[in-house]
């Protein structure tokens, strides 16, 4: 699947490979990124790999072990410039944040 939004409020979706699912991504929650990529290392358009599951509480499926496809460990320094938070607001002059 790939990262289609992450929000500040610790959680974000997935587009499945084979498209939404009853018109929706995949929801994860920052509890579900993997040992080996913590939730503020994910990008949106980041490849990724997870397990689905059902969330005893509400009952809805959601993504659980999200990690980056090819790795994107803590040790490793990405150098990508996209906002990984998608937001898209400008400072004056129109330079991104």
């Amino acid at each position: 699947g790939v990262i289609v939004d992450l929000k500040s409020a610790g959680f974000g979706f997935i587009r499945p490979d084979s498209g939404k699912v009853d018109n929706k991504d995949l929801y994860f929650h920052s509890s579900g990124a993997s040992r080996d990529n913590r939730f503020d290392e994910l990008r949106l358009d980041d490849a990724v790999t997870y397990e689905v599951v059902t969330d005893d509480r509400t009952g809805k499926v959601m993504a659980k072990n999200v990690t980056i496809m090819g790795g994107g460990g803590r040790s490793s320094k990405r150098t990508d410039s996209r906002d990984r938070r998608g937001d898209s607001r400008t400072r004056r002059g129109g330079r991104r944040r």
